[in-house]
């Protein structure tokens, strides 16, 4: 039979008081662990229950107004988009940004837009086209109306604008 010698005993119960010590430590710092989450969860449910409501409350309030509808059919519109334009449609998008605000701008201002509406509402009105269409002399006795002439010199400033730009180009093309 063997026997232990008395200090290797003593060695090995240091030892163990030692590791329990430890794991005590260890059990102690792992409730109050626990503890703390039990708190924490504590304080933030009634916050969570509160923050569900709100968020519940306006995603109904979109829901009714049509947001999420619009937002459905918006998803749709990008689709399209993506699916319709290259990259290279974009990167040329991307050169010609600034540009396409700022007529956007410049198209937003009232007078463009009354203008606009204007135009679009006669075009749109039929009565005016039934019928043979008017003769030379009808035409010129149009001539006589204020508001004709203004528009006809309006229709001649974008024509010569046109122009302009065309005449721009071949410049353009003709350079070296």
């Amino acid at each position: 039979m063997t026997t232990i010698a008395p200090q290797t005993v003593e060695q090995r119960l240091d030892e163990m008081a030692e590791q329990i010590r430890f794991l005590a430590d260890e059990a102690r710092e792992r409730h109050e662990l626990r503890e703390s989450v039990t708190d924490l969860t504590g304080d933030l449910t009634p916050i969570a229950y509160q923050s569900m409501e709100s968020l519940t409350r306006a995603l109904s309030e979109a829901e009714q107004k049509g947001y999420i509808d619009f937002a459905k059919s918006g998803a749709g519109v990008v689709d399209r988009v993506v699916t319709s334009f290259s990259e290279e449609d974009v990167e040329a998008l991307g050169d010609n940004i600034v540009l396409i605000l700022e007529t956007v701008k410049e198209m937003t201002q009232p007078e463009v837009m009354r203008m606009m509406q204007s135009t679009f509402h006669k075009v749109s009105d039929t009565e005016d086209m039934t019928g043979p269409p008017p003769g030379l002399f009808a035409l010129l006795g149009q001539m006589r109306d204020p508001e004709v002439r203004r528009g006809l010199n309006r229709l001649m400033a974008v024509l010569r604008s046109m122009g302009q730009i065309s005449e721009d180009n071949n410049r353009e093309e003709a350079r070296p």
